[in-house]
């Protein structure tokens, strides 16, 4: 019989050599490879790990991972199921188990980060009730497959209630918007206020530049227009009024709309990213299929312009 539990101070060392198992040496959060690491961030309640176990073997593994930035929210992540162990419900059954944990600990928002190469990770998704909010299109190299890359799916399962701050634009097909609001609910965009945080931040990730704006300006949204055109560049900006009369001028830069992602305090970021290769995603959710079919919109426009 499989128990799910807690996870204990002894489970490091089953844990590793379960991702060992699945993933090779390519899991892309090498935090798992170190046992002591693993029993450290549990420890500090930073990883809320959930472990089946089958006659004291660890079979699977999933996690809460409580990000600094938002003490309301949580990723369900790191899911490794022991491949003799699939297809009986193992990790549906530890995203259960963690959800329920989620609730216990207040939280109000799990996200979850699917493969969109891997299907079944999107059903998994779904069966737990989370609904995608923004695409992350060659997000990281594949645990899978060296030298490629693989795109993400977002998903978001609101424990309290978490609307998003979204009209729709009656001048474009945005569909997805009007399926968010379905879901989430619709609030006011709020107005553009100060913060304590800097403006915009920068960060390389592998191929990656991760751009977060905390404030939107023309002056900013220009300066980000022009970072190197070759380079995978992924924009996070808070949703205000000042951001949603710059978007059009992003488009004009050759970013496309990729949907939502949580932030801090109840809010919300828009996703914009350039220099993705387009290729078609196989995706299960009717909000992931219509952003998709959004950013093909804007790459045949712009490609026209």
């Amino acid at each position: 019989m499989i128990e799910i539990r807690a996870f204990q101070r002894q489970d490091g060392e089953g844990i590793s050599a379960l991702f060992r198992t699945v993933y090779g040496d390519r899991y892309v959060y090498p935090d798992i490879y170190m046992p002591s690491l693993i029993g450290w961030r549990n420890a500090r309640d930073e990883w809320h790990s959930a472990i089946a176990e089958q006659n004291g073997i660890i079979i699977g593994h999933a996690a809460l991972w409580r990000h600094h930035a938002d003490k309301q929210t949580a990723e369900l992540a790191m899911f490794a199921v022991h491949p003799a162990f699939r297809n009986r419900g193992v990790a549906t059954q530890l995203g259960e188990y963690l959800r329920l944990a989620a609730s216990r600990l207040g939280l109000g928002t799990l996200t979850i980060k699917m493969v969109s190469s891997h299907p079944h990770s999107q059903r998994l998704a779904q069966r737990l009730g989370f609904y995608s909010t923004g695409l992350l299109r060659d997000y990281v190299p594949s645990p899978f497959q060296s030298g490629l890359r693989e795109s993400i799916i977002l998903g978001v399962l609101p424990l309290q209630p978490r609307p998003v701050p979204l009209t729709a634009d009656d001048s474009r097909d945005d569909g997805w918007i009007n399926l968010l609001k379905e879901k989430f609910g619709a609030a006011q965009i709020p107005p553009a206020r100060e913060t304590c945080a800097a403006p915009v931040e920068i960060a390389l990730c592998d191929d990656r530049v991760d751009v977060t704006m905390n404030i939107s300006t023309q002056q900013m949204v220009d300066e980000i227009s022009r970072l190197p055109a070759r380079k995978l560049i992924y924009i996070r900006a808070r949703v205000d009024g000042a951001l949603m009369s710059l978007r059009p001028r992003l488009r004009r830069a050759g970013f496309t709309d990729m949907g939502l992602e949580p932030a801090a305090g109840g809010e919300w970021f828009w996703l914009l990213q350039r220099g993705y290769h387009p290729r078609q995603l196989d995706l299960s959710c009717p909000i992931a299929i219509a952003l998709q079919k959004t950013a093909d919109g804007d790459i045949n426009h712009n490609a026209r312009a």
